[in-house]
């Protein structure tokens, strides 16, 4: 497998002032407003969004809009907005600060970060070179030329900057790491080890440095301290695309195939876009014999990139040896309903269903009818159902991928979810057969984010609804409780799952039962929830909310009130299962 180069990490300076200047009290604002916005403006650790706020309402104020103090606002705002990759926003206003004050090297610095991040390397070259002709003494001013020189192939000149830097600041470990980079991408390996090893010596929390030691590591074919600095790169930021890629990879030139797919998943899971974890994942496929899992990869990427590496012949290749011909076309729209579901045939309604049972270590009675019947009820109300029944993470993934290919531009979208689901520290997780929660290491690798699958499903349609039967009584929450005891870990493990905010307009979550709380699998053919939700969802004229209030009703009196569901909306619009002829 190839090593691919990753992006060059940049630090987004953050250009504060270590005094906070004196703004002028005769403002509208109240004098502690004004410094409570001034605090929150310039805090690098506050919340974007919040710092934005907070600045705009010192330059919104008339009485302070003559305040020498302007042009730092405008930076800390440009700043903030570059943090939420929001780069026309941010060049106005640095722009605008450059306008108050056409020497300040913080606002160049600023200004020309946004050029960097948007691709503009000759203009972020001229705002970094002026800045260093205004203020040559930060080390970072270096760094940023290094970064610059570097993507521009110059590596020459990248080394003699991050060289500068770190004669300014001999702790600058991002030069380290930057100078790294230009050795790894020049095949001088031993020297990008030494580099990368510095910046963790200087900080040993610094995720990327491990990412791109493990790489150099790997391009030297040694796998096993590839994989090791990945492992840590991961631990220490869940969600690092690039660790999982090349941890992958790693795993790769192991052999290591069964955990190549896994992390090729994760990867896949928190961005389904990255072809490279994709074609990896296609070739571990292939090598462990899944030619139909392979091929499935293999045609999603060409139907992306038609001339991505040698994807096609892979395919060829597969489809000679006998993987499945490409699955026919998924139509537009349903096909037209009769009877009482006539009325909404114009409407593209699509469902993804999932029922995971088969847990080796705690199985469960009712997921497959569960996911059976509310599959088949979904298809009489005109739905496009994607159906799962005890899939593995790799299951997990592909079954996901297969519904958001058919739910982009949906009307609707609804998620069901039966099995066995936890939670640590606040955040959800839904559980493959085949997970692992022997630590939290293995609860955030080898499970499924709720969190991110509903970003990823909200994102494909107007309205999309979510009905989650996995707050059953688990045990494997005990082995993670006796784990993180035995290792002194004080981490918040409660029952069931946790309460989720819901940002995304037109969404609404469901619960089988109350946050922190279990739900019953139940002694019938379905679950308590299962059933009520049954029960209801095909009544005439009933708008999706007033439905299941119907349903918590049922649930609550079929459980004698010792299971609540609730219910978390942001729906402006109203949804009808069967509307009123």
């Amino acid at each position: 497998m190839t090593v691919r180069t990753l992006p060059l990490p940049i630090a987004i300076i953050m250009l504060l002032m270590s005094g906070v200047p004196v703004i002028a009290t005769s403002s509208r604002i109240a004098s502690a407003d004004i410094q409570a916005n001034w605090l929150t403006c310039r805090d690098a650790g506050a919340d974007a969004k919040a710092r934005i706020g907070a600045c705009s309402r010192l330059l919104d104020d008339p009485v302070l809009r003559q305040n020498s103090n302007r042009t730092f606002l405008f930076s800390n705002r440009g700043n903030s907005y570059v943090s939420l990759h929001r780069y026309d926003e941010a060049l106005a206003d640095f722009e605008q600060a450059l306008k108050l004050s056409p020497t300040n090297d913080n606002a160049l610095v600023g200004r020309g970060n946004v050029h960097f991040w948007k691709g503009e390397s000759e203009a972020a070259l001229q705002d970094y070179m002026k800045a260093v002709s205004l203020n040559p003494r930060p080390a970072d001013r270096y760094n940023d030329l290094g970064n610059v020189y570097f993507t521009r192939g110059q590596y020459d000149d990248a080394i003699k900057a991050y060289g500068e830097a770190l004669r300014r600041d001999p702790k600058y470990f991002y030069a380290y790491s930057g100078r790294g980079n230009v050795y790894r991408e020049t095949k001088a390996y031993d020297r990008a080890v030494t580099d990368y090893t510095s910046a963790i010596q200087l900080n040993p929390s610094y995720a990327n440095a491990y990412i791109n030691r493990g790489a150099a590591y790997l391009a030297q074919q040694r796998s096993i301290e590839a994989i090791s600095d990945l492992s840590k790169a991961v631990l220490l930021d869940p969600d690092s695309i690039e660790g999982y890629v090349n941890r992958g990879d790693a795993y790769g030139v192991a052999k290591d195939w069964k955990h190549a797919i896994a992390d090729f998943t994760q990867a896949l899971q928190r961005d389904p876009t990255r072809l490279d974890a994709r074609f990896g994942r296609g070739q571990a496929y292939k090598e462990t014999g899944q030619l139909d899992l392979a091929a499935a990869d293999f045609r999603n990427i060409l139907s992306q990139r038609p001339d991505y590496l040698n994807t096609r012949d892979l395919l060829a290749e597969l489809e000679k040896a006998g993987a499945l011909a490409a699955a026919p076309e998924v139509p537009d729209r349903p096909a037209t309903l009769t009877a009482p579901g006539a009325a909404i045939e114009t409407q593209h309604r699509v469902a993804l269903v999932i029922g995971n049972a088969a847990y080796p270590q705690a199985p469960l009675a009712n997921p497959h009818n569960d996911a059976a019947d509310v599959s088949a009820k979904l298809k009489d109300l005109g739905f496009d159902v994607v159906t799962g029944y005890d899939l593995t993470l790799a299951g997990f993934s592909d079954t996901i991928d297969r519904f958001v290919q058919r739910a982009r531009g949906a009307d609707v979208a609804v998620f069901y979810y039966s099995g066995h689901a936890m939670q640590i520290d606040g955040e959800n997780w839904l559980l493959p057969i085949d997970t692992r929660v022997g630590s939290v290491f293995d609860v955030q690798q080898f499970n499924v984010s709720l969190q991110r699958l509903l970003q990823t499903v909200d994102s494909q349609a107007k309205v999309t609804l979510v009905f989650l039967d996995g707050c059953r009584n688990n045990p494997l929450t005990d082995t993670l409780m006796a784990s993180l005891k035995a290792q002194n870990r004080a981490l918040r493990l409660d029952r069931g799952l946790a309460r989720i905010t819901v940002d995304s307009p037109d969404t609404l979550v469901v619960f089988a039962t109350q946050p922190n709380d279990v739900a019953a699998d139940g002694i019938g053919r379905n679950s308590p929830f299962t059933k009520a939700f049954l029960d209801n969802v095909a009544t005439p004229g009933v708008e999706v909310e007033t439905l299941m209030k119907r349903v918590t009703a049922e649930v609550k009196a079929n459980t004698s009130d010792h299971q609540r569901p609730e219910r978390l909306s942001g729906l402006t619009t109203e949804f009808y299962f069967i509307p009123t002829r």
